[in-house]
């Protein structure tokens, strides 16, 4: 394989290492030959540096080998989450042109080890106009996304973040990554840490036993509470404000606090307590490296080069708003989330309704009247919903007038709350 940005991360192990496991052990020499016969392919379709590829489709040991072979041949790399549908998925290829489609398998969001491959070439697609080497979408979860790019560059620095970070997985131990790696927690913290430091990374649907770390969203860890991890010594939530007591159940069940790491994908990880020291809704201190300010109470993180794909507009100043209010801990610089720039009491009912031993999500809409889509395990009424709020929060507050109580809120494709009202009430058929 010819060198390239992330050759070091692989060339680092012996051929017989285990680097992952996905029904069966996979090792490094299987890892870089898969990568050099898939880049062989892409060749002879047409793909060089600076060609622009969509990966989409079942995730799966073929779709990573895919995505190190195009990164290996210069390509810029649009990454879809595998749960996005057909329409969606036209949507998002609009929005960046790529030349070239590649899918895989059958229709599916579980892990298989192989599956099919299908390169295709699109009509009207552009080469790369940027440095970006992959290209991912913000969570779109109030309408529509950004085309968000990450350089080569930015993510060997970040490695080195979360490699400077004290007690994160280490060389020998196996590392279950619950995410999608379509998503950057994923895809950085999750795959490439692990392939930088020489852990071995375990896939779905591998039995976790073995598991010395987890990474995942809060509701992929609570998913585990049943399991049985006897060598479980870390736990680390990310892509959505980790309830209190999934962290004390977590703590209970297996003797670990859920440690957090905090960022979002044009930056990358940004605050991180990987130990859990803190809890919720504290996140951590800053990770080494990351310049931060608070500017009326919401948290701005310096970004040197726009990372958005779609913005014609200059990029000054290089501070980008998280839309997160925080407030710090001036002994320990710790950040503790406080809810979203925007809607700050809305934070407070959300968390309100959760609190309810019925309710399991909740999302909240400013407007007149207020408006709340819960979800519920039980049949509530709203007239109970309403007094629930009022006990919580107190009766001089305003509260909701609106109640929809469902089984399950709709949630974007990498697995966050969606917080589009019209989206949410065509979904329901409303």
């Amino acid at each position: 394989m010819r060198s390239w940005w992330g050759a070091e991360l692989i060339d680092h192990r012996p051929d017989d290492a285990v680097w992952a496991v996905a029904h069966h052990p996979v090792t490094v020499g299987r890892l870089r030959a898969e990568t050099q016969a898939l880049a062989r392919l892409f060749r002879v379709q047409g793909v060089r540096a600076g060609t622009t590829v969509a990966l989409h489709g079942r995730p799966s040991l073929t779709q990573l080998w895919a995505l190190f072979a195009l990164w290996s041949l210069g390509a810029q790399v649009v990454q879809l989450e595998p749960g996005v549908g057909a329409a969606d998925r036209r949507a998002l290829l609009a929005l960046c042109a790529p030349q070239y489609l590649v899918t895989f398998g059958a229709p599916g969001t579980g892990f298989v080890a192989e599956c099919s491959v299908l390169v295709r070439r699109l009509p009207g697609g552009r080469p790369a106009r940027s440095s970006h080497c992959v290209v991912q979408f913000s969570s779109g979860t109030t309408g529509r996304p950004k085309v968000v790019g990450r350089t080569s560059e930015s993510l060997l620095v970040e490695l080195d973040r979360w490699r400077a970070l004290a007690g994160g997985p280490a060389e020998g131990e196996t590392v279950a990554v619950l995410e999608s790696t379509a998503h950057s927690f994923g895809l950085i913290g999750g795959l490439l840490h692990a392939l930088d430091v020489g852990a071995t990374v375990m896939f779905p649907p591998c039995p976790v036993s073995a598991a010395h770390a987890v990474l995942g969203s809060p509701r992929l860890l609570a998913g585990l509470l049943a399991a049985d991890l006897p060598r479980l010594r870390l736990a680390v939530s990310s892509g959505e404000p980790l309830p209190a007591d999934t962290h004390a159940a977590f703590l209970a069940r297996f003797g670990v606090r859920v440690g957090q790491a905090y960022g979002t994908t044009e930056t990358g990880v940004i605050a991180a307590d990987l130990a859990g020291v803190f809890g919720p809704p504290t996140v951590g201190v800053p990770v080494p490296g990351v310049r931060t300010r608070v500017v009326g109470g919401v948290l701005e993180v310096h970004v040197p080069q726009s990372p958005y794909l779609d913005q014609d507009e200059p990029w000054t100043g290089g501070w980008m708003s998280t839309q997160d209010l925080v407030a710090v801990d001036q002994a320990t610089g710790a950040l503790r989330l406080l809810g979203r720039a925007t809607t700050p009491a809305l934070a407070e009912i959300e968390a309100a309704l959760r609190a309810h031993r019925h309710v399991t999500d909740a999302v909240v809409f400013d407007g007149e009247p207020i408006e709340a889509h819960v979800a519920a395990t039980e049949d509530i009424e709203p007239g109970e919903l309403r007094r629930w709020c009022l006990r919580l929060l107190g009766a001089d507050r305003t509260v909701p007038a609106r109640y929809h109580v469902v089984g399950e809120l709709p949630r974007t494709a990498n697995g966050k709350l969606m917080r589009d009202r019209r989206q949410i009430l065509h979904q329901r058929g409303a």
